[in-house]
């Protein structure tokens, strides 16, 4: 916890007052005393905090919530990869579960393991390998925490399954009155599908039952595709395929984001598998070479033949598990620069409206001159059970690293283009991802997740008071909903007050 050092000095002897001046200069000026300044990796929104409470046991979250003063709000954070305002908020607590994170236990008969929050991917696929299981459902890197995962219910790149949802069983959370309940399908099942995919603004997520798989040999292969075709040969072949991406080029020219390949995983029949995980290496060369390719032309057209001609050349077939394939390296991607940052964002089509899409989703970024650093196409099966579900059909994920400016300038341009995809993705029927920067408007948001309705209804039973509060929560779905309802009651207890009845709305 960090204490406040602006604690009246009156009364006390004049040594007394010289030390504490001093240890109080002494804060001012360490890096410390900064450390009430939040922010997420984009480094794009910092914001002072009340104070940072590292969380080690689920009695500090209980603690804090039992005894929060009035107005005050919490935020949770993670290994801080949501981009959208969601750890962030003026003078808010700000709960760090990255030292929350034992496996509970893992049940090799049922496939299940049993985490706290705060573990990430990277140590459950430790802890599994050796007992021949792996994640269904993860990211494509194995960094983030499963508390962060679940609370923007994400997707990977196993084409079988959907988003993260479909592999929970079930989540146990604390309230906003330091209440401690299980969510399931069965059991508080409001809370299980808002929780996911809620962004941390139903309760503290605390642990998680999840369904495992088998960690099997796979045979990798990557072969160049026509990206008109692609949605439509995918549709053929995705419940075949463990794993699956694309790649396109990124080098500005004829060839940009025309040129690309398709890598598939298969299953090799036979029992699981024990795995060498092995560090990732040589992240300093990579990073050389990646911040190049931020900088110039040149730079991209180096990392694109490399890509495309060692990494995962074409019409090579290769042995590889699952466990290893889903920890690609993903350190060299750490930027410090004062002067620009990378971003992420990510888009959502239905399969059948792809090819058409994805030609002006080109043609905006050649208009825009976007400094795209890559592009990847993953294939996700629909699933509407969290009520902000992204994936409402079965669609293609466009996911897109973008490295932008830090000044206000640049930052206006990326909202001004990513607008625009964004209305280019709601014109073909898809949306796009909360998890990333607050650029799209309310009007955007709200047609793209028209369940934020009935989100708020579950946010005003569980949560009352607001007392889970982000900027994201500010800009859309707490304006929308007192934009939208004619029936709200006064504002109770520093809360907006719930309507009555959503009926007829």
């Amino acid at each position: 916890m960090i204490c406040d050092t602006s604690s009246p000095l009156e009364g006390l002897g004049k040594k007394m007052k010289y030390i504490k001046y001093l240890a109080l200069t002494f804060l001012l000026f360490s890096p410390t005393a900064l450390s009430n300044t939040w922010n997420d990796i984009s480094r794009l929104n910092p914001e002072l905090v009340g104070e940072i409470v590292q969380v080690t046991d689920e009695s500090d979250v209980v603690n804090i919530l039992k005894t929060i003063p009035s107005g005050k709000h919490i935020v949770i954070s993670g290994t801080r990869h949501s981009q959208g305002g969601h750890i962030v908020y003026p003078d808010a607590i700000v709960l760090d579960m990255t030292k929350f994170n034992k496996i509970k236990s893992i049940s090799v008969e049922e496939k299940v393991i049993i985490v706290q929050s705060g573990v990430t991917w990277g140590q459950i696929q430790t802890a599994v390998n050796h007992l021949g299981l792996s994640v269904k459902v993860m990211q494509s890197s194995n960094i983030f925490s499963v508390g962060g995962s679940l609370a923007a219910n994400i997707h990977g790149r196993d084409p079988r399954f959907g988003p993260i949802i479909e592999t929970v069983r079930s989540i146990k959370v604390a309230l906003s009155t330091g209440e401690i309940v299980t969510a399931s399908r069965k059991k508080n099942s409001d809370l299980f599908f808002a929780a996911i995919g809620g962004y941390g603004l139903l309760a503290v997520i605390l642990e998680a039952e999840i369904e495992l798989t088998e960690n099997l040999s796979l045979i990798k292969n990557t072969k160049q595709i026509n990206i008109k075709n692609y949605a439509k040969a995918l549709t053929k072949e995705a419940n075949e395929l463990a794993l699956h991406y694309v790649r396109c080029s990124f080098v500005k020219g004829k060839n940009y984001l025309r040129e690309c390949y398709a890598t598939n995983f298969k299953e090799i029949d036979g029992d699981s598998v024990v795995s060498k995980l092995i560090p990732e290496k040589h992240v300093k060369r990579n990073k050389t070479l990646f911040d190049l390719s931020r900088k110039s032309q040149l730079g991209k057209e180096a990392r694109w033949s490399l890509q495309k001609n060692l990494l995962d050349k074409p019409d090579k077939q290769s042995f590889i598990d699952r466990n290893p394939a889903m920890q690609p390296p993903v350190k060299f991607l750490n930027y410090n620069s004062t002067k620009d940052t990378d971003i992420l964002q990510e888009y959502f089509i239905p399969l059948e409206n792809f090819s058409k899409y994805f030609d002006s989703f080109r043609q905006l970024l050649v208009k825009h001159d976007v400094n795209l650093l890559s592009i990847t196409l993953r294939y996700l099966k629909e699933n509407s059970e969290s009520y902000l579900s992204y994936s409402t059909n079965d669609m293609i994920a466009a996911v897109v690293y973008i490295n932008i400016g830090m000044d206000k300038q640049s930052i206006s341009s990326a909202q001004k283009w990513t607008r625009e995809l964004v209305d280019l993705s709601l014109e073909h029927g898809g949306n796009y991802y909360l998890t990333y920067q607050r650029f799209p408007t309310v009007v955007q948001f709200k047609k793209a997740y028209p369940g934020w309705k009935d989100f708020m209804i579950v946010k005003c039973k569980y949560d009352p008071k607001e007392i889970f509060r982000s900027r994201f929560y500010d800009q859309y779905l707490r304006s929308s909903y007192l934009q939208h309802s004619q029936k709200i009651k006064p504002v109770v207890n520093g809360g907006i007050g719930c309507p009555a009845s959503q009926e007829g709305d």
